[in-house]
């Protein structure tokens, strides 16, 4: 190596006398002297040493890791050891990965400081960087290789890596006492670098003999870990709790599916499952658990609960875990001006220097700290690396806080769900808690606190980067550059103080959103009584005057948010005026562009906290709001529980964080409940707490005691009193009673429904499981099957009991899947009776010692409900000596009770068995036989079905049936025929079963046997392939693909094409005045290169560039006067133009938006019936709340943003190619990369917002279906089974989130790499540029500053491009549901508008009628013809299917008349306007519908009567009394949903309002079903003499009900059969209508 050198070791430096270390010119060397010897010899050493150092580089580790994989390859084939397909961290993996990294950096730095150097010396010495070049691909491979032994899970294979550390070390070493040797010690780069490398290599070794310890791989027997229980299932895909540290940092784990993603659309199978720690139940457990210690502590204290603590507490872990990543990313923020300063000082001083050649020193050069950090190039890289780690920590945040955001809003909407499960139905029903809110509760306030939890950082992070920038910006500026920002510092409580506002408005518009929704849901609920009356348009008109006040809050939050957008954007501009205008003001230096553009990125970095702050205001401000509407609801009245006790479910919920909350009623006494079904008893044991609480005899099953209870939980006034009552255990008690005299309030107070003014309700011990038949049956949205089991296990042979009796062996033949076929929400395709029917049939079902059944007869005909009562309720629940409390007006089944309740105005009038009370109540007991004497003519004169055997006798019972049984098989097959013809026609499956009145006599005495068979059918249903039958509820609809461009257009034409066009224009008007205020500063600074001036108008006047090829002279007679008048001109500019942008942008946004909404919601009213019986509330909901709040809260701001920085990332690339035009050749292949990385990136985010859009609406079914239900859910104590299915759907509503963060962040560190490559490549550009003196360094500053702006704009225009389409994607759901095709309302032409008082007499005639529920479907009725003359009472019977009601919803035009037509009073009704058609008739319906409102609204909302004539209809129902005693008379308020009356009461109501609409046909469909029979009989007079001269249609449950009319329409298979007299019909002895009077006698 000597003189003459090598290539490697280059040539040998010269012998000189002179000092070594000193330089030919005029600098100063860091070099020590040598210890001794030559100086040539430790120098050849130094390249000896360096060589070696290649040894475990290049030689060693490529070696090891070909010879590893052989060795794993022949290993995998035996050893099951190593065919592990999981991964298992090794210990000390995070440490590892950041000790390589840490590597990495200080590799790079010696090969920067060996090529520096090397540029000091003397020919070129390749040894001094050439192996550190090596070691830093040598080190990725090692790293790459740990990687490979980890997810191979092969730890015998780590000794390569410890034998290449050690070797590394050792070598290292050699170097470290060469320098020593050389006299070099600390405070030289070198040394500190090699020194560095020593110690992270030691510390690696040391790791290895760790993890040798800890898993002891090499012996016989190694410590095997435990793999995650996750990664053992093949359904979990969102791996990242197991993934490398890499892995975490780049989101790599997220390849497969962005790959998947482009190849076909994601759907929810191919996201598979969350790992179990971030499922929705330990993540909530552990929130309940911090929310139960608050509360005890609130309670305590006497001070409402905090759920800011509860949040804070919950998510420490979290919080502290990203704010430390945040922080770093934020120190990484301010070093990149610093580094931008260093670039452009150097690039002066390099053209400064340029004359005077490079100086070189005679002998070896070892560069100082201080120069290091002074080449361009070096700094260039580590702005490269700033860069990455900057964004990286950045991203790595970012999808943390989402991560644990997500978690937050699952955690409160399960919160919300458990304490609604626990609400008072009063609470709901009174409107202090309405149905909107809740849903409210659940997507709005949840997704506010997820945008809380996902900034929560920035608002600590604001301040740090403002007093961080604002102490930079002193030191660079000086006093101009606090006065500049000052102005952005005196906004912050400006923008606060307008956040308080926004907080204001923000609460108000949510408010007035609670109401739009309540009314939304309840025009959903209601909608089939909407068309029936043809109230569509007042319906949906309420719906948009309350959207016009929300609307109005949205305008008034847009003025404020224009305010701070304004204000956001215009003080950056305003701060850079002033503090650029008074800089030499203060300082007498010229504006230089090291100051300039190093200032403007500290600018940028300030005015970053006042952009976000808005936001975060905005968030925090939300959230606010979010917390005070949930602490009230939090507190809301909750049930005191069954009988005032706690319970077994949720004691235990609450010990292990389940469901519940809101406040407990700690002021009473309870009984403890402890549960041991997992042993397998079926009682519930109780412990008394109290005394206060006496001991039941045996023989009692459920004691009141002195019990006054009342609905409302701020009254004082019972609802029922004085109520002392012990029902016997094992027997059968029947409560009586008209309509309104607390019946069904008792069934609820026992089960703790209602408040306890005074007394107590006590329960048996050991017999207290419950099961509860509502009144209004309550049915899921699932199978038949499952409405029956009711989360037990199915048991085939108790399910066939129990539906034989109930009768529903029948029904399921004709149902298309059978007993798998689907129930609609609300049981939508039953008919009352079906409905009715299922839910008795639970009772039975369930495994309870309790029953208690509220009118479960009403809606049944006496045939039906005479089977029931004997095979169900006597046969089944009293024989198996079951506890059993039946409401019911049926009197003739008194005799078969061992305890009537006879109640009155609230009390128990009468007690006892028949005997007892026929001696202690004469008159009750002669008024009840009055009435059962009266039923018992009927039927011996043939006009009522035989009501059972508890009238008849066994002999002549079997003579009857014996005398029926060939006529009833005849009826049968008609039955069965017509079963798959009725596949999906949902309200053919509608018209009860009651009204199947041929059944079999074997279905009833012999079930068992046929019952057996169907079920052998039922099976072989199950098995067929055709997974659609009898399913009702469709699939959401999903579009796929990118989003089309008519919904652009469609959203564009909702804002108004011209607003859309200015707000285009304005911007991009902004983005040109914004490009040109920063060349005029390169061009204000590039005249002043540095020095200090005397006065304001000095000039710079002897440095020239070439600006590409032409001469440019920077200097002239151009004051700095001129520079700060052209400034101020743009500047002023830039702030008018941000205003009209910013104004323009947000208005039409919010005019999208209400067009958008009313459209919807004046189509979706009109689409018809079927659309809203196949599909489920919850998804409508979710459009009109979810959807719809994207569009009003998100579009605007997304749509902004996009367009924004694409104008910004156009001007970028204008800057950069006029400075350096160079540099565009280079963004060719990153713009390629750009390319392919978004598209990758929006097919998949895409994709998983629309799964994500679908997946939120069964949360809001779920939501909308326990509403109804919720008595029954406490009763059967299933609030933990329904809060495990909440938590299961929210699994499925929030893993798509998941997912879509994820890659979001996936694309983030790609572009911001891509783009720190870019940041390299024109800084490298304008360097090079500026030292050949083709640029001045201004614009190298002005260059770099764009390219340091537009990587994240870049990342930004993917990002928002992306937000926008997933946004769009909700304009695609709304518009889809704008697109519903609905009913024709009016025809184009050929119009028939009758006169007003059409019609006159009530004539109606069928002539050849076809028709259909969907053109999809099969014809429900076929030919029919008929002529029903005015004023004639006309009745309408048939088996189920057969067209009944789909005859009367023809009438009103609900289904699809294809065929024929029919005519009212000579009127075709196919060309009279819809509305006005169904307007003119009226129809009572089985199901009472009542609105929140007054009952003047209910009676007539369209306000055609006066007082007078509603007072006389309510006198005709029988309700005058009632609403005559109420403080506000007929402006007294119903609730929603008419919860403040009984099912009786609604029933009458609705009476009431057929009676005020004076129409001369009405449709009676069971209108009294639900009432007394005294009531009944005083009913069915008045509706005789009010509408004697009306023509009255009635369909038949009950025979009795048509035998007076004047005639019969008997229909079979949607055809016209019978058409005759009652009489002359029952002279055809083989006539269908004489079948069914038979078979109900």
């Amino acid at each position: 190596m000597g003189q003459t050198g090598s290539l490697f070791c280059g040539p040998g430096y010269q012998n000189s006398n002179t000092t070594s270390g000193q330089l030919l010119s005029a600098r100063n060397s860091t070099l020590g002297q040598p210890k001794g010897g030559t100086a040539g010899q430790p120098f050849a050493n130094e390249c000896f040493v360096d060589t070696l150092n290649l040894i475990p580089h290049v030689g060693f580790l490529p070696l090891a890791v070909i010879c590893a994989a052989i060795y794993a390859r022949c290993c995998r084939r035996g050893n099951g050891y190593q065919d592990k397909r999981v991964w298992v961290l090794f210990p000390g993996h995070y440490a590892r990965w950041v000790m390589t990294f840490v590597l990495l950096f200080v590799t790079l730095c010696e090969v920067g400081e060996g090529v520096i150097s090397d540029s000091f010396s003397p020919g070129h010495h390749p040894h001094l960087y050439v192996p550190w070049i090596m070691a830093f691909p040598a080190t990725i491979l090692a790293g790459v290789f740990y990687h490979q032994i980890e997810m191979s899970n092969f730890p015998r294979l780590l000794p390569l890596l410890g034998i290449y550390n050690i070797l590394s070390v050792v070598f290292k070493f050699d170097r470290l006492f060469h320098l020593l040797n050389r006299g070099v010690s600390l405070g030289s780069l070198r040394f500190d670098l090699a020194i560095t490398s020593v110690i992270i290599y030691l510390m690696m070794i040391l790791l290895e003999v760790y993890v040798l310890y800890r898993k002891r791989y090499l012996s016989s027997h190694p410590i095997d870990d435990p793999v995650p229980e996750d990664l053992l299932h093949g359904d979990v895909r969102y791996i990242f709790p197991y993934v490398s540290l890499p892995s975490r940092m780049t989101q790599s784990w997220h390849n497969w599916m962005m790959i998947l993603g482009y190849k076909v659309p994601l759907q929810f199978e191919h996201l598979g499952k969350l790992p179990k720690d971030f499922h929705a139940k330990p993540v909530y457990h552990h929130f309940r658990e911090v929310y139960e210690r608050e509360k005890e502590k609130a309670v305590k204290n006497k001070r409402p609960v905090s759920l800011w603590k509860v949040i804070f507490v919950a998510f420490s872990r979290q919080f502290l875990k990203t704010g430390v990543l945040k922080l770093i990313s934020d120190v990484f923020t301010f070093i990149n001006p610093l580094l931008l300063r260093g670039i452009i000082t150097a690039a002066i001083g390099a053209g400064l220097a340029a004359d005077g050649g490079t100086p070189v020193h005679q002998g070896p050069y070892l560069v100082s700290l201080g120069e290091f950090l002074s080449n361009g190039y070096i700094l260039l890289v580590l702005l490269l690396i700033c860069t990455l780690l900057k964004y990286t920590f950045e991203q790595m945040s970012v999808f943390l806080n989402f991560q644990q955001g997500v978690q937050l809003r699952t955690c409160m909407q399960t919160l919300v769900y458990t304490k609604c499960l626990r609400l008072s139905s009063w609470v709901l029903g009174s409107g202090k808690v309405t149905a909107g809110q809740i849903m409210n509760h659940v997507s709005m306030d949840g997704m506010m606190l997820m945008f809380f939890a996902a900034l929560f950082h920035h608002s600590w992070s604001m301040v740090l980067q403002t007093i961080a920038g604002a102490i930079f910006l002193y030191y660079q500026l000086g006093w101009s550059a606090l006065i500049g920002a000052s102005i952005i510092l005196c906004m912050l409580p400006v923008n606060y103080k307008i956040a308080r506002q926004l907080e204001i408005v923000t609460k108000t518009k949510l408010a007035v959103s609670d109401q739009r929704m309540k009314r939304i849901n309840e025009a959903i609920q209601g909608i089939k009584l909407l068309k029936l009356y043809g109230w569509e348009h007042i319906f949906s008109d309420n719906v948009i005057k309350a959207r016009d006040k929300e609307v109005k809050q949205m305008y008034r939050r847009a003025f404020w948010e224009i305010l701070t957008l304004f204000i956001t954007q215009v003080s950056p501009v305003t701060a850079t005026l002033i503090a650029f205008g008074t800089y030499e003001y203060f300082t007498n230096k010229q504006l230089t562009s090291a100051d300039a553009f190093t200032s403007l990125a500290l600018f940028n970095i300030l005015a970053l906290p006042l952009v976000i702050f808005p936001i975060v205001i905005r968030t925090l401000t939300n959230a606010r709001v979010a917390i005070k509407r949930l602490g009230p609801f939090m507190e809301a009245a909750e049930v005191e529980a069954i009988g005032n006790m706690s319970r077994a479910d949720v004691d235990e919920e609450e010990k292990n964080g389940g469901d519940g909350g809101g406040q407990r009623n700690t002021d009473r006494d309870s009984l403890l409940v402890s549960s041991d079904l997992q042993n397998g008893k079926d009682h519930i044991e109780l412990t008394k707490r109290s005394s206060w609480y006496g001991e039941l005899p045996d023989d009692v099953a459920i004691e009141v005691r002195d019990g006054s209870f009342a609905w409302e939980f701020d009254s004082e006034v019972a609802n029922i009193s004085n109520i002392n009552l012990a029902i016997p255990k094992g027997k059968l008690t029947i409560v009586v009673g008209q309509v309104g005299c607390g019946k069904s309030s008792l069934l609820s107070a026992i089960l703790g429904e209602m408040k306890t003014l005074s007394g107590q309700v006590v329960w048996n011990k050991k017999h207290n499981k419950v099961a509860y038949a509502a009144q209004r049956p309550w049915l899921l949205n699932a199978s038949l099957r499952d409405n029956v089991t009711f989360g037990l296990p199915f048991d085939r042979s108790r399910y066939q009991q129990v539906i034989s009796a109930c009768c529903l062996q029948p029904d399921i033949d004709i149902l298309p899947g059978g007993d798998m076929t689907e129930i609609g929400e609300k049981g939508i395709n039953l008919s009352g009776g079906q409905k009715q029917r299922i839910s008795v049939a639970r009772t039975l079902y369930a495994k309870s010692d309790i029953v208690l059944l509220d009118d479960p007869l009403s809606a049944l005909d006496a045939h039906v409900g005479s089977h029931l009562f004997d095979q169900g309720i006597m046969g089944q629940l009293v024989k198996d000596c079951r506890t059993v409390v039946l409401v019911t007006h049926k009197l003739q089944y008194l005799e078969h009770a061992h305890l009537i309740v006879a109640m009155e105005k609230g009390q128990i009038i009468a007690r006892g068995t028949m005997e007892e009370i026929r001696e202690t109540s004469p008159d009750l007991h002669r008024g009840w036989m009055d009435a059962i004497s009266e039923c018992v003519r009927q039927i011996d004169e043939g006009l009522e079905p035989k009501a059972g055997p508890m009238f008849q006798n066994q002999v002549r019972k079997a003579d009857h049936l014996k005398q029926d049984e060939n006529s009833s098989s005849i009826a049968a097959q008609h039955l069965l025929l017509n079963r798959l013809s009725r596949h999906l026609s949902v309200s053919s499956l509608a018209s009860s079963v009651e009204d199947v009145w041929v059944r079999r006599a074997d279905w009833c005495e012999d079930g068992t046997k046929k019952d057996q068979a169907k079920f052998v059918e039922d099976e072989n249903k199950e098995k067929q392939p055709d997974g659609e039958l009898g399913k009702l509820v469709e699939a959401e609809e999903r579009m796929e693909g990118d989003v089309k461009l008519k919904y652009y257009v469609t959203y564009a034409a909702a804002c108004g094409l011209h607003l859309a066009i200015l707000v285009l224009f304005l911007q991009v008007c902004k983005a040109g005045v914004t490009l040109a205020l920063d060349f005029w500063l390169a061009a204000w600074s590039s005249g002043n290169v540095g020095g200090s001036i005397d006065a304001w108008n000095h000039t710079e006047a002897n440095v020239n560039y070439t600006q590409w090829n032409t001469s440019q002279a920077i200097s002239g007679p151009v004051t700095t006067g001129y520079y700060v008048t052209g400034y101020t001109g743009l500047s002023v500019g830039a702030i008018v133009l941000t205003a009209a942008a910013v104004a323009a942008s947000i208005l039409s946004s919010l005019r999208g938006a209400r067009v958008m909404h009313d459209r919807m919601v004046n189509n979706i009213v009109r689409a018809p019936l079927r659309f809203f019986d196949t599909t489920p509330t919850g998804r409508i909901l979710n459009r009109m709340s979810g959807d719809q709040g994207t569009l009003d809260n998100h579009l605007p701001g997304d749509m902004v943003m996009f367009v924004r920085n694409g104008l910004d990332v156009l001007s970028a690339f204008i800057a950069l190619g006029v400075i350096t035009p160079y540099f565009l050749i280079g963004m060719i292949p990153i713009l390629v990369f750009y390319y392919f990385m978004q598209k990758l990136f929006r097919s998949s985010a895409r994709e998983l917002k629309r799964i994500e859009s679908i997946k939120h609406s069964p949360v809001f079914s779920q939501l909308s279906e326990s509403f109804g239900g919720l008595s029954t859910i406490r009763a059967y104590r299933a609030e933990e089974r329904f809060t495990d299915e909440m938590m299961r759907r929210l699994n499925a509503g929030f893993t798509p989130s998941m997912y879509l963060m994820g890659v979001e962040c996936w694309l983030g560190v790609r572009m911001v790499s891509a783009g720190a490559v870019m940041i390299f490549v024109a800084g490298l550009s304008s360097v090079v540029a500026g030292l050949q003196g083709l640029v001045s360094p201004a614009w190298v500053g002005l260059a770099i500053s764009y390219a340091i702006r537009i990587q994240i704009q870049l990342f930004s225009v993917v990002s928002s491009f992306a937000d926008v389409e997933n946004d769009m994607t909700r304009v695609e759901r709304v518009d889809t549901y704008s697109r519903v095709q609905g009913e024709v309302y009016q025809h184009k032409s050929g119009n028939t508008v009758p006169p007003v008082e059409w019609p006159a007499s009530g004539t109606v005639q069928l002539e050849g009628v076809s028709a259909r529920y969907d053109e999809s479907l099969d014809a429900v009725l076929t030919m029919v013809t008929a002529n029903i003359r005015a004023g004639e009472k006309v009745g309408i019977c048939g088996r189920t299917g057969s067209g009944k009601s789909s005859l009367t919803l023809a009438l009103f035009r609900m289904i699809d008349m294809f065929e024929g037509t029919i005519s009212i009073d000579g009127v075709d009704i196919s060309r009279v306007p819809l509305t006005l058609l169904r307007s003119r008739l009226s129809i009572i319906p089985q199901d009472p519908v009542l609105f929140s409102g007054t009952i003047r609204f209910n009676l007539d909302p369209e306000e055609n009567s006066d007082d007078e004539e509603l007072w006389r209809a309510l006198e005709i129902a029988q309700l005058k009394t009632l609403v005559a005693d109420m403080p506000s008379k007929l402006d007294e308020m119903v609730t929603e949903g008419g919860e403040n009356f009984s099912v009786g009461q609604r029933q009458l109501f609705c009476l009431a309002r057929a009676f005020v609409r004076k129409s001369r046909i009405l449709i009676m469909d069971e209108a009294t079903a639900s009432v007394d029979m005294e009531t009944d009989a005083i009913l069915q007079e008045v509706i005789k003499e009010a509408f004697g001269d009306r023509t009255v249609i009635t369909v038949a449950h009950r025979i009795a009900t048509i035998l007076n009319s004047d005639r019969i329409l008997v229909l079979d298979q949607g055809k016209l059969m019978e058409n005759d007299s009652p009489e002359n019909l029952l002279k055809k002895p083989d006539g269908l209508f004489t079948a069914m009077v038979k078979a109900n006698k």
